[in-house]
């Protein structure tokens, strides 16, 4: 999946656990954001990856941990729609909630941001993880020699196996 949708999964699973808030992705200008809704809203955003050493010397194959930033915007914050309350909401709808194609949502800190203007804000920080494997081109000039033969040496001497129609036969 790309991030636009995992984002998308990650928007409609919180839309449909938490009905009462306004839900929706990051803004692209969010400075122009203004919190219309009478209880508050949640936005969804990518925050950051990273990737884990691969896994095989031929192939590109790695964990991607990828960070989702739920930036939680209230007007109090201990009522049913409050800060406090939302907090924890978000937090059980999302751990163990996988999309497709990803592993399962873990929290992963929460912090408060600000105050301003009878707004409370918070970010609630989630992960999960996914593989990203290597796409081969067919022609990929930096791709290991193909195998013709394999030498062998033991106690017992040296041998030689060729592959069978590959060109290593022995003459």
């Amino acid at each position: 999946m790309t991030l636009q949708e995992i984002e998308a999964a990650i928007v409609a699973r919180i839309a449909a656990r938490l009905p009462d808030l306004h839900v929706e992705a990051f803004p692209d200008k969010p400075e122009s954001f203004r919190m219309h809704h009478p209880a508050g809203a949640v936005l969804v955003a990518f925050g950051r990856e990273s990737h884990a050493k691969p896994r095989a010397l031929d192939l590109v194959v790695q964990e991607r941990r990828i960070e989702w930033d739920l930036s939680i915007l209230t007007r109090n914050l201990r009522s049913h729609v409050g800060a406090y309350d939302v907090l924890d909401a978000l937090r059980l709808a999302l751990t163990g909630w996988r999309a497709e194609g990803c592993g399962k949502m873990r929290p992963v800190r929460a912090e408060f941001v600000d105050q301003k203007q009878g707004v409370w804000t918070y970010v609630l920080t989630v992960e999960h993880a996914t593989m990203t494997v290597e796409v081969a081109d067919e022609e990929d000039a930096s791709a290991p020699p193909t195998l013709k033969r394999i030498d062998t040496l033991s106690g017992f001497g040296s041998s030689r196996t060729p592959r069978p129609g590959c060109g290593g036969e022995e003459p």
